[in-house]
Parts: C-alpha cells; structure tokens; sequence
C-alpha cells in the first residue's frame, strides 16, 4: 500500500497558451485535512485539475496510491479520487437524490436507491432534501449535494475546488465541519480555500502556491504566518490568540 495519497514529480503544465507549473515537486499524504491557498493565478485549481488528468500531465509526473494518472483509464482514475469543481451549474431538472447518485456513474450504476446514495445523503444531512428538484433548493443546500455527489463517489481522495464560496457562514462552518469529519475518518481531503481562518481553524495541513511554485507546505500554523502571508499576498496581517484559538487579522 502506498504511503502517500498524491504525489507529484516535476511536473511542468497548465494550459496550452499559459504554463503554470515548471518542474513542480509535491507529496501530500494520505489522511488529514489540507488546503490549497495563494493568490489568484498561483495555480490552486490548475493543480487539482491535473491531478484527475482534466489537464494532461507528462508521464510519470502525477502519481495517485502509486499510479503514474497518464497509464490509467478516467474510469479508473475517478475510483481514486473524486472533485467537485467550483463551477456546478445546477442544469437539468434533476432531484437531489438523481443528483448526488451520478457519483456512482463510475461503477456503472446510477440507481437512485443505492445504498451509497442514501448513506451519502444521511452524512451531509440532506435526506430531507432527497426528492426536491436541485433548481429549487438554495446555494447553500446545493453545495452541500455537490459534497454528497463526492462522497457518493466513495473515493480515499477527495479534491474539493472552493467548496465554501458563497455560502453563508452556517453554510460554511456547516461543509468544512463535515470535511474535517471525514478526514479523521481517513479520507484524504484537498480543498482549494481563499479564507485564510477557515484554513487556520480547519485544516491540519496547508499548501501555500506563488506564481506556480510551492512557497510554503506543512502544518498550517507554520505555513500561515505574517511573513509569508506578506510575501505571497503582499498585505500585512497580525496573527493573535484569543481563547485558544489563532485569528490571521488584516
């Protein structure tokens, strides 16, 4: 068995007309919480994007529990790892329960009454919501039926593309509560996040992106820290403890 969930070697790639990454280097373990954070451009969702081959990668650059991604079918690749993207249009007039049992499209079997399904339901919390039309329910039930859908897909990795944004605080602490579950759960959590307290406050592991390289990864505590949020993001910030609990202020 593998004893990494992700790990990337040299890997140079983006988009046809806009190179993100050169000679890229990264090993992200199995189990725990990390997210990805950096300014815009850094390349957080270009990363994720290669690692589940959206984006072609060379050979033997992105290896997922040991597998080179470029010798491996997409079928195979989404039995390992599953992603929500940042863009879920809420498109066709599906119900929640046809919604979140298209994570099973993988295995060949899309039945609404999947055990998988239902269990994927009752963990986000939205059995209640199973029959209602996914064009009828609000941004922040929504998100979290893009989160069952992911977790329908019964994957160790889950690679989340900016899961909280535009969600209401509940709705916020609500999801990344849930990750943070999983995680001690085992799984394996990747999560791309702007809110550098939600990162602080959740996440056990942190990947600080700049300009397409890794500036800072490792714990968040050590990777947060005023002078690195000065370097990458080019603000000051004061870092202060109140109750037990570190708050980034800028």
């Amino acid at each position: 068995m593998a004893d990494y969930a992700i790990r990337i070697s040299g890997l140079s790639g983006g988009y046809d007309d806009n190179r993100i990454f050169n000679d890229l280097f990264l090993t992200i373990p199995q189990g725990g919480f990390m997210a990805i954070a950096g300014p815009n451009g850094a390349g957080k969702s270009t990363l994720l994007k290669h690692l589940i081959k959206e984006l072609k990668s060379p050979d033997k650059s992105v290896f997922i529990m040991e597998n080179d991604i470029n010798s491996m079918r997409q079928r195979e690749i989404a039995k390992l790892i599953s992603f929500q993207s940042q863009y879920n249009p809420k498109g066709d007039e599906f119900t929640v329960r046809e919604a979140v049992a298209l994570g099973r499209f993988t295995y060949g079997d899309v039945s609404s009454s999947d055990q998988k399904v239902r269990q994927a339901l009752e963990i986000t919390g939205i059995s209640h919501l199973a029959d209602k039309y996914i064009t009828r329910i609000s941004g922040g039930e929504f998100q979290l039926a893009m989160l069952a859908r992911t977790i329908c897909q019964d994957t160790g990795i889950l690679a989340l593309d900016e899961p909280v944004n535009n969600l209401d605080p509940r709705h916020q602490k609500m999801l990344l509560t849930l990750l943070s579950k999983l995680a001690t759960e085992g799984k394996t959590i990747i999560c791309v996040l702007h809110d550098l307290n939600a990162i602080l406050w959740n996440c056990t592991k942190c990947i600080l992106l700049d300009k397409g390289s890794v500036f800072a990864y490792g714990e968040t505590k050590s990777v947060l820290t005023t002078e690195n949020i000065k370097a990458v993001y080019g603000i000051d910030a004061e870092i202060i403890e109140h109750k037990g609990k570190s708050t980034i202020i800028y």
